[in-house]
């Protein structure tokens, strides 16, 4: 019985921990009164590479805080959603629009099945890169530095070249004039 019970103890402390965690995070942090100099400082204790204190309220996070990692400079507007199942870079000087979501994690089919267990794919948004608001990227996509993306756009795959992607699913719609063009 003693093993079961210290199992189980054990297992509580994690769960503990993990809400814990989580509340810090999606409530205090996210909430509108607290300032930004303490919110940045939370989320640099919970374990997030967060090198901008300019992360508007709101943010709500999913998985291991570890797995994000954002630039200098960059600026996180409000209801913003980063799903951590797997590793998120955002680079530096980034605008990510109102309620931009980034989802890292699918369900694999096998034999006709899905399975129940998520399965990560890093995401990774470069420098210089603008989203608009309610911009989806989902697992596994690759944004070039100096990529702006539409209002709206879900981006399936990745953005390789600098310009405007957009639609759903979003496709390069503009390319980018080389640096030093009239």
């Amino acid at each position: 019985m003693s093993g079961l019970a210290g199992r189980l103890l054990r297992e509580l402390r994690v769960e503990l921990g993990f809400l814990t965690r989580r509340a810090l995070l999606n409530v205090v942090a996210a909430s509108t009164f607290t300032p930004r100099p303490l919110r940045w400082a939370l989320y640099r204790a919970c374990g997030m590479a967060v090198r901008t204190p300019n992360v508007f309220p709101g943010l709500q996070i999913a998985g291991r805080p570890g797995n994000l990692d954002v630039g200098t400079g960059t600026f996180v507007n409000t209801g913003c959603f980063f799903e951590l199942v797997a590793e998120v870079s955002i680079g530096r000087d980034c605008q990510l629009g109102m309620q931009t979501m980034v989802v890292t994690s699918h369900h694999e089919a096998a034999g006709g099945e899905v399975s129940r267990r998520p399965v990560g794919r890093p995401v990774r948004i470069g420098d210089r890169v603008w989203t608009g608001a309610r911009v989806t990227v989902l697992p596994g996509v690759r944004i070039a530095d100096d990529v702006v993306l539409a209002a709206g756009a879900v981006v399936t795959r990745d953005c390789p070249e600098p310009g405007l992607y957009a639609g759903v699913p979003a496709r390069l719609v503009r390319s980018a004039a080389p640096v030093g063009a009239p």
